[in-house]
């Protein structure tokens, strides 16, 4: 594991890649911002030879980081004002996320939370008693994510206290876990771990796939293992400039996933977050690429375009085209089976009366 920035150069100088002394302090400055973090496993698929790797980029602190972009904010989707005891946020009426940790096997540096969450006090044993009883007086709350951070890097016992602590309310129906460490760390997803998980159905984990060189025999191998225990997998990508905005790679990322029994679920915009900006990649392009992919793939393997929308009463809104090209009383004009074609769709006004 890749703790600091020493720790970094001196992998580096084991490879013979040499740094000059001004990138060097680069990644110090950010260092002491934003964390650096990287696991071996994620490390060890960096393309040195590749200008633009998208292993390097997700990875490697960058001094952008630090850089003030208007419209850019440390919380902008306002987890903070919907924390209504620690650690328990509730934003959407039927569904809370319990931020149970503030570590992760890798520091993305694309990450929602890297001014919030990865700043703040790791949950302990103690703050599980308040979170159920919020939950308990609001019964319309019937499913659970678990979350931080990553869970599964805060240790398998207290993570179970966690699972089997909000299995026991009545009214929660899923238990969801966001994890990246299939991802990151795929050794950490143990056989000990997924046994313990297959107690606590309906239980699903959801990970985070952004380039189909992040998919390898480990972290093949990883998935197996959850899925032979039950848990289905879902995929929640972010659309990031430079790394994925392209509609080949996207289309080689949602075959291998699928390839690989997990399915695509969302493919997030990237938020306004304060030290992500350059990964940006605007609304308009992810339209077009899903537009694209609509003709390319199955529809169970093409995720849902989301902005998390920030300010105030934001929440997930779905993006999507509007496929009625043309309405009538008589007719519809709608896109075709194949690119740039369009079908009429005859509307029978008659109800089968004449029939």
């Amino acid at each position: 594991m890749i703790e600091n920035p020493s720790d970094l150069f001196k992998r580096l100088e084991e490879k013979g890649i040499e740094l000059s002394e001004e990138r060097k302090e680069e990644i110090r400055r950010v260092d002491e911002r934003y964390r650096l973090r990287i696991s071996d496993h994620y490390f060890d698929l960096i393309d040195w030879d590749d200008d633009n790797c998208p292993i390097y980029r997700q990875c490697i602190p960058d001094i952008t980081e630090l850089k003030e972009f208007q419209g850019y904010s440390e919380d902008p989707l306002n987890e903070g004002k919907y924390e209504h005891v620690p650690f328990l946020v509730h934003k959407y009426r039927s569904r809370a996320a319990f931020m149970c940790s503030n570590v992760c096997y890798m520091h993305c540096r694309h990450c929602t939370r890297k001014n919030t969450v990865m700043n703040s006090p790791i949950a302990g044993r103690e703050a599980l008693g308040p979170a159920l009883d919020y939950v308990r007086e609001h019964t319309e709350i019937n499913d659970i994510l678990i979350t931080g951070g990553d869970p599964f890097a805060i240790g398998a016992d207290l993570l179970e206290y966690y699972i089997k602590g909000f299995r026991s309310l009545p009214s929660v129906n899923t238990i969801r876990v966001g994890t990246r460490a299939i991802v990151a760390e795929p050794s950490m997803i143990t056989d000990e771990l997924c046994d313990m998980l297959e107690k606590y159905h309906p239980l699903w984990v959801f990970t985070q796939f952004n380039h189909p060189r992040e998919i390898t025999p480990d972290t093949i191998a990883a998935c197996r293992r959850l899925q032979k225990r039950g848990i289905p997998l879902g995929n929640q990508s972010v659309f990031l400039k430079g790394i994925n905005d392209d509609v080949d790679i996207l289309e080689e990322l949602y075959t291998k996933l699928i390839g690989i029994m997990v399915r695509p679920y969302y493919l997030y915009i990237c938020d306004r977050v304060q030290g992500t900006a350059h990964f940006y990649a605007d609304h308009h392009k992810g339209l077009d690429i899903i537009e694209k992919l609509r003709y390319r793939l199955p529809g169970y393997a093409l995720p849902r375009l989301i902005i998390d929308a920030d300010g105030e009463n934001g929440g997930k809104v779905t993006l999507e085209k509007n496929h009625m090209l043309k309405e009538t009383s008589d007719y519809l004009i709608l896109p075709g089976n194949s690119e740039e074609t369009v079908t009429k769709y005859i509307i029978n006004n008659d109800n089968g009366d004449n029939v």
